[in-house]
């Protein structure tokens, strides 16, 4: 006892960050109370914070709860705290860190909870509490403190991952933050949340985060820039050793700088698939982008179908814009899909000139008027005007191969697919803010060590090295793109070495070439995690782009399963394997089916939100079974934590949880941080690779290493939702069987892959024979939809169509080939 004892005073000490409160159940049989909503307004004037903190808690057990609410205090002190049960007002005691430890001491070993090592080693506020059966506690807490801000970079955190101890996901959680500076506002980001920003002024702005039915794993962090220059440049950085991390933030932080006018040719589909919905939304969009014209801009609108209709036929001063909008109206949905004609059309449009050229192009399909996506991408590349064409791929049928080409070749790297039409509107018209009033074109990032003329830009992969200098490489994105009024810009990249650095800004204003020089230092040593696994999904982003659209190589390969790996990345090529002791082998295959239903665009999708992100926050979630502590990425493997850093190396020791090892393990601050992750775990630290095992029984079998290799399709059993998904060329030809005597079509396979509607009609077609009527009826589908992608299905010589003398309906049923597939994704 009296080593368990000294065990916590030990988690006392670590100085753990976390601090949102929780009430912990004295008697471990007891479950932790349900967290109904919580609330926090935060505001924020230069360094001075003021947060206020609502949460409400209701005992769901079966008894009444026994318990002490905790809330560790963060820096500045905390002032009006009220604790108030079934409406009455109940005092609290804030104690010191050594007052705070005798709290502590008897919940960690006796819940067998490893994750309550995160509240340790601070002051807090604590309240015994019995909350009965059924009823409610209201918490209410006010505190002030003082943000940390350094050359004009001010941070603020809110420890949020407590809630994840609710019993039931939170409804809802909100974060509203008011901002104050002393100023021009310049980038805002938040790297664990997603968050909306308004603006009111060049000083002030409101940050806000709120999610509905959610259980937070991670604490809240927000930055921002303030600067009285014309660009708002600032570095966040992680680095630990001889190679660091960073993120660059460009924002256009003064408003009233010189716009470059614009010509815009909005393209939309108006093909019979679009009708509905679809088109209605676009209709709206459409009106609100042309609503958002400066006075200096020209447009025109084309639709096309099999045919092309234009607007105007020349580029239209806003003057016309009330006519542009009765024309878009009028617009029916009918025909066959034309890619090729409205593109050409648009780009002919544009004069060789010094204003911004733009195209936005928004379809649902892929061009079956016979030109092939060769064709189309030849065909632009002899065009002399400069254009950008921005992409808009709606549902799981357009042509995505084709709109990563044209964003890739004349956008800016990035397309945006909509996968729920009701997303639609939303999206196109937040795109049409974005691009309102542009500042800077052909804009290049030079980044330039003090101590040496030695230059890096944006698009090289790396740098040469200046002895004592810093030494930059591997940035991201490869092509900078144009800086619009209220947006910001950040590059992601890594550095050698330290010290003193010129950015410079370059691009054309009007015609006109402007530079603008900032400094920045990168650090000796820098902690924020975050930045580091950014970079790593920026990185995956770009290798699978380039191996869907150049074709695989073994080095491609090699080096996305390294960093898919290493970080616990979603792509077709992460897979890990724990063995037991008896030789058994557990596989976990980390595939992009969870990510991919919410995103659109499939594996394409996937790609480009990986290309874009800004942090970790902007992907739909982190991989199920995924846990990010501090610099180290764990996966669940078989029930085990497996720390990703392990590589293939056997363990050296096994501590069972709660043991004198383990405490000695707490002990050591380079271990300790690590072991909230779970009490089943492999860790790999400076004392070696070391097994956790459960408390008491122990029964999991013990880790005997760890190997990091790309998926062996020989024996792993897919989800048929994967197949959604992994329907790029170099994971679809690995798992389908050649059905016999015939060689595959590998193009249509690969188109048939890619949709989910034809994905669901294999499902439906595995239980046997149906006929068209019978497909449309399950699927919700119309008749017509269905026929279209049942060609398509036995083009790929997935599907066969049955038509028998004397049977009045022709039917549809799997090949071999087909079933094989299917069968694999059961």
């Amino acid at each position: 006892m009296k080593m368990k004892f000294a065990f916590l005073m030990l988690l006392l000490l670590l100085g753990f960050v976390r601090s949102d409160g929780v009430i912990i159940p004295i008697h471990h049989e007891d479950q932790y109370p349900l967290i109904l909503n919580h609330y926090v307004t935060v505001t924020i004037d230069d360094t001075y914070a003021r947060t206020r903190v609502e949460q409400e808690f209701r005992n769901e057990g079966y008894r009444d709860l026994e318990g002490v609410y905790m809330f560790p205090v963060p820096g500045g002190g905390i002032r009006d705290v009220k604790l108030i049960v079934d409406g009455k007002t109940l005092e609290g005691t804030l104690l010191g860190s050594n007052e705070a430890k005798k709290t502590y001491q008897q919940y960690v070993i006796d819940r067998k909870d490893a994750s309550l090592l995160e509240y340790v080693g601070r002051d807090a506020f604590s309240s015994s509490i019995v909350l009965p059966r059924g009823k409610t506690v209201k918490v209410v807490i006010t505190y002030e403190q003082i943000i940390r801000s350094s050359g004009g970079l001010y941070s603020y955190m809110y420890p949020l991952s407590p809630e994840r101890y609710s019993t039931k996901p939170i409804d809802p959680v909100n974060i509203t933050i008011s901002i104050s500076a002393p100023g021009n506002l310049g980038f805002i980001y938040s790297p664990t949340h997603n968050i909306t920003v308004q603006r009111y002024g060049e000083g002030k702005a409101l940050a806000s985060y709120y999610e509905e039915k959610v259980l937070p794993d991670k604490d809240f962090q927000l930055y921002y820039g303030v600067s009285n220059r014309e660009y708002d440049v600032k570095l966040l950085a992680q680095k630990s050793n001889e190679s660091g991390y960073f993120l660059l933030f460009i924002y256009p932080s003064i408003v009233n700088q010189s716009a470059i006018p614009k010509d815009v040719v909005f393209l939309i589909d108006t093909s019979g698939s679009m009708e509905g919905t679809k088109l209605d939304q676009a209709k709206r969009a459409l009106g609100y982008g042309l609503d958002k014209l400066k006075s200096q801009d020209r447009f025109d609108i084309i639709s096309f179908s099999n045919s092309i209709k234009t607007y105007s036929s020349t580029l239209q001063g806003t003057g016309s814009v009330a006519g542009a909008k009765a024309y878009v109206n009028d617009l029916d949905a009918e025909g066959s899909t034309n890619l090729k004609d409205p593109i050409s059309s648009a780009v002919g449009l544009f004069q060789n000139d010094s204003r911004m050229h733009i195209v936005v192009l928004l379809t649902d399909g892929r061009d079956t008027t016979g030109h092939s996506n060769a064709e189309i991408m030849n065909m632009l590349k002899m065009k002399n005007e400069n254009f950008k064409i921005f992409v808009f791929g709606v549902g799981d049928d357009a042509d995505f191969e084709l709109l990563d080409k044209l964003a890739n070749e004349f956008g800016d790297g990035i397309p945006t697919y909509i996968k729920s039409e009701a997303d639609l509107e939303i999206t196109l018209k937040s795109f049409y803010d974005r691009i309102a009033t542009p500042l800077l074109s052909d804009v290049q990032l030079i980044i330039t060590p003090s101590s040496a003329p030695v230059v890096c830009e944006a698009g090289s992969t790396a740098c040469v090295d200046v002895e004592g200098a810093v030494s930059v490489y591997d940035l991201l994105p490869r092509r900078i793109p144009d800086i619009f009024l209220g947006t910001q810009l950040v590059v992601a990249g890594r550095y050698s070495g330290y010290g003193d650095a010129t950015v410079r800004l370059k691009g054309t204003i009007n015609g006109t070439e402007k530079e603008i020089d900032y400094n920045i230092n990168f650090p000796q040593t820098s902690t924020n995690n975050f930045v580091e696994r950014t970079w790593a999904l920026r990185k995956v982003g770009y290798l699978l782009d380039q191996i869907t659209l150049e074709g695989e190589t073994p080095g491609l390969k090699q080096e996305v399963t390294a960093l898919a790996t290493r970080y616990g990345i979603p792509t077709p090529y992460t897979s890990y394997l724990v063995k037991s002791p008896e030789g058994t082998e557990v596989r976990r295959d980390m595939d992009l089916v969870p990510m991919a239903a919410n995103i659109g665009g499939g594996v394409f999708g996937v790609t480009n939100a990986y290309k874009a992100t800004s942090s970790m926050a902007e992907m739909t979630s982190q991989a199920s079974g995924t846990k990010v502590i501090g610099d180290k990425t764990f996966v669940s493997v078989g029930g085990t934590w497996v720390d990703t850093a392990c590589g293939n190396s056997n363990p050296t020791k096994t501590v069972s949880f709660g043991s004198d090892d383990y405490i000695s393990l707490v002990s050591n601050e380079q271990t300790a941080n690590y072991l909230s992750v779970g009490d089943s775990a492999l860790l790999c630290s400076a004392g070696g690779v070391i097994r956790i095992t459960p408390p008491a029984t122990g029964q999991s079998p013990p880790v005997t290493g760890i190997t990091q290799e790309p998926l062996d399709t020989s024996y792993i059993v897919i989800p048929v939702a994967a197949l959604l998904v992994l329907f790029t060329v170099f994971i679809t030809l690995s798992i389908l069987r050649k059905a016999p005597g015939k060689e595959p079509n590998d193009a249509g396979v690969y188109r048939a892959l890619s949709s989910d509607t034809r994905m669901e009609i294999m499902n439906t077609l595995l239980e046997g024979e149906r006929t068209p009527t019978d497909i449309s009826s399950k699927l919700n589908k119309s008749k017509a939809t269905i026929v279209e992608h049942l060609d398509k299905l036995r083009e790929a010589d997935l599907v066969e169509k049955i038509e028998v003398d004397g049977r009045k309906w022709v039917f549809y049923k799997l090949t071999p080939r087909g079933k094989s597939i299917v069968k694999k994704g059961g």
